[in-house]
C-alpha cells in the first residue's frame, strides 16, 4: 500500500468569489471561511471543477461516458444502478445508489478514490477581502436598470492571492491505478497552463487560477519504517519520495489515448463533450477619459466615482472588471442579432409576427408583464411554458444570445476574465467636476454638483475565452470584437458624458483543439494550440457566414415566442407607417 500526494500553489490571476450562501450589511454574498475566520476554497469547489472538466474530457480518451452527460430521460433510468465511468471511479458518484441494477446484480455505486482538501492562504500571504458592486445594464436606455433591482455586490479575494493545493490519491483497484492518474494528470496541466477557474462568478471575470509548484510524491506504507514515520509525521505529505516527472509521464501516456471527433458516434458527439477551446487575448486601449466606478474607491478617495481598484489604495493597480466587458460584449452583439432578424423581417408582409417569432436575442433583465418587450428566456420559460425554475431545459428552449453568454436557466461557456491594467508606466489619474443645469434658469443646478476621478488613456490586457466554440458563436464574436477593435463601443461608466472610447491595439487568437494526428508525446498538455491574429479574416469569413446561416435559420418554439418588443408597432407613427 503506498501513500500518494499531490500538492502545489493556486495563484489566482483574476479575483476570486467563493461564495458562503449568506450575506450581510457589508455584501450580498460573503466568502466562505473556516470557524476562525480564515478565507478558504472548499475542497468540494476544488473536486468539482476538475471532475466537470474531466466529464466532457474523458469520452475524448477513450472512456465510456458518464451519466451526467446523457439527456434527462435517459439520465433518469441510468442512475438508479450508479454510474461505471472512469470519472466516477475517480471522484465517486454524484448520486450514488444502493439499488442493485437488476436481478443477481450489484450497485457500482462507489466513494471518492481522491482526498481533496480544502485551500488556505498560503503562509506569508495576506488575503484582504474586498467588496465588488455590480449592476444590470438596461437594453434599450444604456443605463443601470435600476427597475428591475439588478444591483448586487459581493466579497472577493484579490488577484495575486495564493492558496495551498493539497489532495490524496487512495489505492485503487488493481490495474486502475494508472488511470487514474492519467485522468487527474490531464486536468492538472491544463490548470498548470493557467486554465483554471474556480468560484462564483467565472463567467463575467473571476476565479482564473494558475497551478504553480505542483509536485507528485509517494510513501511505501508497507515497509515498517515508512509506516511509523508516516504516523509520527505532523504533516506526513512533506517527507515523501517525489516524483519530478509524473505530470509529463502521465500527459504523455494519455496523448496516445485521444480519439478523433470524427471518430466519435453521432449520439454521442452530440453530447457536451470537449472540442476545443478558443481565447482571444487583446491590448484594450482608452482613447480618452475611462472610469469604472468603485464605491470602496469613492469612498476612501473623497471622490463621487472612482477608479476600480485591485488591492485597496493602490492607486497603481485598476483593473477593468470582466463583467463590464461582457456586459458590452453581449449587449453589442444582441443588438447585431437583432438588426439582421429585423432586415429579414422588413422583407415580409408580417413584419413584426415575423420578428417575434425569430427573434435571437431576449433581454435578460425584461420579467413577465402585461407590456414586456423582448421579455427573457427565464420569464418566458416560468409564465408561457409554465416550466418550474429547478427544472432542466434544452439548449432549444432558449434564444441565441442565452445560449452563448448563459442564462439563469444554463451557465455559459463564454469566460471574460478581469482585465488587470498595462501600461507601460503608472496610470494618470485626472479630476473632473461636472454640474447639472437648471433647465429653466440656464445655470447651475443647486445640489447636482459632483465630480470624478478618471483614469486618462489607461491600456488593459482582455481575455476572452470560448470553450467548445461552434463557427457560428466564433463568427458572432468576430464581428463584436471587430466593432470594439474600431472603437465603436464605449466600455465602463459615463459613456454619454465622453468617457470609454476604446480600441484593440493588438491581439491575437488561439485555437486549440484534440487533434490526435498532431498530438506529440512532450506537450505539456493534451492540446494543440494553434495562434493567429485576432481578427484574421481569410478564418474569420466562414465563421461569419455561419452565424448568418444560424440566425436566418433560428425560430423559437411556439409556447416561447416574444409577446412584444421595442421596436415593430412602437415607432410606427414616427416613419408615417413605413413601418410594417
Amino acid at each position: 500500500m503506498k501513500y500518494r500526494i499531490i500538492t502545489g500553489t493556486l495563484e489566482a490571476r483574476t479575483a476570486v468569489h467563493v461564495g458562503s450562501g449568506q450575506g450581510n450589511e457589508l455584501a450580498d454574498s460573503l466568502l466562505r471561511r473556516d470557524t476562525e475566520g480564515n478565507v478558504l476554497i472548499p475542497g468540494t469547489a476544488i473536486a468539482g471543477a476538475l471532475r466537470a472538466m474531466l466529464t466532457r474530457l474523458a469520452p475524448r480518451l477513450g472512456h465510456a461516458l458518464c451519466v451526467e452527460l446523457l439527456p434527462p430521460k435517459k439520465h433518469e433510468a441510468r442512475k438508479q444502478k450508479g454510474c461505471d465511468c472512469a470519472v466516477c471511479r475517480l471522484f465517486g458518484d454524484v448520486e450514488p445508489s444502493d439499488e442493485a441494477g437488476g436481478e443477481g446484480e450489484k450497485s457500482t455505486s462507489a466513494a471518492s478514490r481522491l482526498l481533496v482538501f480544502n485551500a488556505c492562504p498560503s503562509e506569508g500571504t495576506v488575503a484582504q477581502a474586498l467588496v465588488r458592486d455590480g449592476v444590470g445594464i438596461d437594453r434599450a436606455s444604456g443605463t443601470a436598470a435600476r427597475a428591475t433591482g439588478a444591483k448586487f455586490d459581493m466579497e472577493t479575494l484579490p488577484a495575486g492571492a495564493k492558496l495551498t493545493l493539497r489532495m490524496e490519491l487512495r489505492e485503487p483497484d488493481p490495474g486502475e491505478q494508472a488511470e487514474d492518474e492519467r485522468l487527474l494528470a490531464v486536468a492538472l496541466a491544463e490548470w498548470q497552463a493557467g486554465r483554471a477557474h474556480l468560484g462564483g462568478d467565472v463567467a463575467r471575470g473571476l476565479g482564473a487560477f494558475k497551478l504553480k509548484d505542483l509536485q507528485y510524491g509517494e510513501r511505501d506504507l508497507d515497509d515498517e519504517d515508512g509506516l511509523m514515520a508516516f504516523l509520527r509525521a505532523p504533516e506526513p505529505w512533506e517527507n515523501v519520495e517525489e516524483d519530478k516527472d509524473w505530470l509529463q509521464k502521465r500527459v504523455n501516456g494519455a496523448t496516445r489515448d485521444i480519439v478523433a471527433w470524427e471518430d466519435l458516434a453521432a449520439d454521442v458527439a452530440a453530447l457536451p463533450i470537449t472540442q476545443g477551446w478558443a481565447e482571444w487575448t487583446f491590448t484594450l486601449q482608452a482613447e480618452g477619459p475611462f472610469l469604472t466606478n468603485d464605491a470602496t474607491a469613492s469612498g476612501i478617495s473623497g471622490f463621487d466615482h472612482a477608479p476600480f481598484l485591485e488591492t485597496v489604495v493602490d492607486w497603481t493597480q485598476p483593473v477593468l472588471p470582466g463583467s463590464s466587458l461582457r456586459g458590452v460584449l453581449r449587449s453589442h452583439a444582441e443588438r447585431i442579432a437583432r438588426t439582421l432578424v429585423t432586415h429579414q423581417a422588413m422583407a415580409r408582409d408580417d413584419a413584426k409576427g415575423y420578428f417575434l417569432n425569430h427573434c435571437p436575442a431576449c433581454d435578460p433583465l425584461r420579467v413577465g408583464k402585461a407590456d414586456a418587450k423582448l421579455e427573457s428566456c427565464d420569464s418566458l420559460l416560468r409564465h408561457k411554458a409554465k416550466v418550474s425554475e429547478n427544472k432542466e431545459v434544452e439548449q432549444e428552449q432558449l434564444c441565441l444570445a442565452c445560449r452563448l453568454f448563459g442564462s439563469t436557466r444554463r451557465g455559459s461557456h463564454l469566460i471574460v476574465e478581469d482585465a488587470p491594467y498595462a501600461g507601460d508606466k503608472p496610470p494618470v489619474y485626472k479630476i473632473l467636476d461636472f454640474l447639472a443645469i437648471d433647465r429653466f434658469t440656464g445655470g447651475g443646478a443647486e445640489g447636482f454638483k459632483f465630480d470624478a476621478l478618471a483614469l486618462w488613456k489607461p491600456t488593459f490586457a482582455a481575455r476572452v475565452r470560448l470553450e467548445d466554440p461552434q463557427d457560428w458563436e466564433l463568427g458572432w464574436l468576430t464581428l463584436v470584437l471587430r466593432d470594439l477593435a474600431e472603437g465603436w463601443l464605449r466600455v465602463g461608466f459615463g459613456a454619454a458624458k465622453g468617457f470609454g472610447q476604446v480600441i484593440i491595439s493588438k491581439g491575437t487568437l488561439r485555437r486549440a483543439t484534440l487533434d490526435a494526428a498532431r498530438a506529440k508525446s512532450g506537450q505539456p498538455s493534451l492540446f494543440v494550440v494553434d495562434e493567429r491574429p485576432l481578427l484574421d479574416w481569410d478564418l474569420a469569413s466562414a465563421w461569419v457566414e455561419a452565424f448568418n446561416e444560424k440566425v436566418r435559420g433560428f425560430e423559437r418554439q411556439a409556447d416561447l415566442n416574444l409577446p412584444a418588443d421595442s421596436y415593430f408597432g412602437v415607432v410606427d407613427d414616427i416613419y408615417g407607417g413605413n413601418v410594417r
